[in-house]
């Protein structure tokens, strides 16, 4: 079993969205626990951050930014692809077109994200009262005529029924997602969900399990922190086979995860897996010196 770690790079999390998703611990003003206060990573930041991931040995870092930020996460692919050969992953939501995504392919981008979150269209409109359902799936098709991969995740637990997942997992088998993150929710203090319980880890389970049997993607990405320390091997054995916000333990910022406020820390990871006898594609400078 080969397991692939992905980091993340928070590039901005202003949001031009008038109303914020109502789950949204990431944009600022959300949540006293999340960044709360606005910021942009300069190009220098973004070079720091990326080094010190691919030091680390891990191989693929995710770009990510609230709506409105196109030529901040432009730029900070262009600084990656420059400095480092990591892989990388785009996501700035329904914010694109097919202008956008032409310009991120030439400037290299290997996967881009566009979560639908939930099928139910009603329950999207709830939450998401300023966002789009119909121009996220656009985005998603729009992705795969570029041949780009794309990723387009499931959130567990906002309400939405097992018919929904169901038909959710129809929806991405039909339009062919290469990577599907299942991301179980957590409440973000100060948000209007804050007093909403998330699922419990065996729902969890179930829904990468058939995740797994019926679309069989290139990737199921399971994101720190809607997992933790304690169900990671079990999340796995199920079937994940990305673990993705994890940051080397030198990471020079602060990363609020988009579920809670924490995220996964490498060195911490890498010896349950490997208690586990389960491999990664991390190349560890200590897993240089036994070759």
């Amino acid at each position: 079993m080969l397991v692939e770690i992905t980091s993340t790079i928070h590039v901005s999390n202003y949001c031009s969205l008038p109303v914020k998703c109502h789950f949204c611990g990431f944009a600022a003003g959300t949540s006293p626990e999340g960044y709360f206060q606005n910021f942009s990573r300069l190009s220098e930041d973004v070079k720091k951050a990326a080094i010190s991931i691919e030091k680390s040995g891990i191989k693929r870092v995710s770009l990510s930014a609230g709506y409105g930020n196109f030529s901040l996460i432009l730029r900070a692919l262009e600084t990656v692809k420059e400095h480092t050969n990591l892989k990388v992953l785009i996501n700035v939501g329904g914010d694109l077109d097919k202008q956008k995504i032409k310009t991120l392919k030439s400037a290299g981008a290997d996967t881009i994200c566009c979560n639908l979150e939930t099928t139910n269209r009603e329950l999207f409109q709830k939450l998401k009262p300023s966002d789009s359902f119909e121009q996220r799936l656009k985005v998603c098709f729009w992705i795969k005529e570029e041949g780009i991969e794309l990723s387009s995740g499931i959130l567990l637990g906002i309400g939405e029924t097992e018919k929904d997942r169901e038909a959710h997992i129809k929806l991405l088998k039909e339009i062919e997602a290469e990577e599907i993150p299942i991301m179980r929710f957590q409440p973000y203090r100060g948000t209007p969900l804050e007093n909403k319980q998330p699922p419990p880890i065996p729902t969890l389970i179930n829904l990468i399990k058939k995740v797994k049997n019926e679309i069989n993607p290139k990737r199921i990405t399971i994101p720190f922190p809607t997992i933790d320390y304690n169900n990671l091997i079990e999340v796995i054995k199920a079937g994940a086979t990305n673990i993705a916000t994890v940051i080397p333990e030198n990471y020079p910022f602060i990363v609020k995860g988009v579920a809670k406020p924490e995220a996964g820390i490498l060195e911490k990871i890498l010896p349950l897996l490997s208690s586990a006898n389960i491999k990664t594609n991390v190349k560890t400078r200590e897993a240089d010196a036994k070759l």
